[in-house]
């Protein structure tokens, strides 16, 4: 049995139980440790679409070759010069020395490093709730304004006794340096692979001047250090669009990446199978999320998710699902 990655879920843990096994004890620490592992069955994958890692250095895990007897093992680190190595299962293990990365004027690259940050500015978030029919779908205004509040509320709730939320008033100036923000943000929601993301050797920062100043002049006027965009929707559709479609979501599998990274790590699972975008669904919740730093535009932290339908009037619901979401912050 081969194992089968599912494009609709955005993450599954491998366990023992393949027909086909092939299964070695591999020991992996680098210098500096923390480094994310990432294994690949070439050297260059054949989609950058989807990504299988195994946790961050040290990691000692059961490591599932496949006939060749070749794995390609991709260590990473913010600040330092990725490296990819073959091994083989004669290989044990593996001790890998990281070196430093440079910029442009010969500088060390800073390591990651979250801000200390103790308000949170966030932008109103953009959330739309469409119903679907089989002529049509349309944007109910209303249930989206009842999903936006309620998720806003719900991140004060999150965020109580670690960090203070102000939300961004809807004033024309504002609403000027939010329109430069969202176009940047939208991109980084799209293309940004949250498991990677602080372990990228280059440092990340919102796209145009623009937006980086903007960012700027909000942490500024509100007293942020942070700012934190959501964006997502969620589609309903009638009864007699259901009717005949096969259910898309398996039970179990509906949380956002990082919170399903978090624990899956915890309980000790060997890899983790990705895809780095967020799927079409027919029917459920997409929510995206991403955290910049005020004072110069840096992408500290990126998630995303899949869930199902959202009763946006059940706090307890809403409540589960944005702590989902804020896995890593909160």
């Amino acid at each position: 049995m081969k194992k089968l990655i599912i494009a609709i879920f955005l993450g599954v843990f491998l366990h023992a139980g393949c027909a086909t096994q092939n299964k070695h004890l591999l020991k992996i620490d680098s210098t500096p440790p923390d480094a994310l592992i990432s294994v690949h069955r070439t050297r260059y994958s054949p989609s950058r679409d989807i990504r299988e890692v195994a946790g961050a250095s040290p990691v000692e895990k059961n490591f599932d070759f496949p006939k060749s007897n070749c794995l390609w093992i991709e260590v990473e680190k913010r600040g330092y010069v990725s490296q990819m190595i073959e091994v083989t299962p004669d290989n044990k293990v593996l001790s890998i020395t990281l070196e430093r990365m440079k910029n442009e004027n010969g500088e060390n690259v800073k390591e990651y490093t979250f801000p200390k940050a103790q308000r949170v500015l966030l932008a109103m978030p953009d959330i739309k709730v469409i119903r679907r029919g089989f002529s049509k779908e349309k944007v109910s205004e209303q249930e989206s304004r009842v999903a936006r509040a309620a998720i806003a509320k719900e991140i004060r709730t999150v965020f109580a006794g670690k960090y203070e939320v102000s939300i961004i008033e809807s004033s024309h100036e504002d609403e000027q340096l939010l329109k430069s923000l969202w176009r940047d943000v939208w991109t980084v929601m799209t293309l940004t692979d949250p498991i990677r993301l602080k372990y990228q050797q280059q440092t990340p920062y919102l796209e145009t001047r623009s937006s980086r100043e903007a960012a700027r002049k909000l942490g500024l006027q509100y007293g942020a250090e942070v700012l934190l965009f959501i964006s997502g929707k969620q589609n309903l559709e009638t009864a007699g669009m259901i009717i005949g479609k096969m259910g898309i979501c398996a039970a179990g599998t509906l949380n956002s990446y990082a919170g399903g990274y978090s624990r899956a790590v915890s309980r000790g699972d060997s890899t983790f199978v990705y895809t780095i975008h967020t799927p079409k669904v027919a029917q459920g919740t997409i929510l995206k999320a991403v955290l910049i730093n005020c004072s110069n535009g840096e992408i500290l932290w990126v998630n995303k998710g899949v869930w199902g339908l959202i009763p946006f009037n059940d706090p307890d619901t809403v409540k589960k699902t944005t702590a989902d979401l804020l896995s890593g912050l909160n």
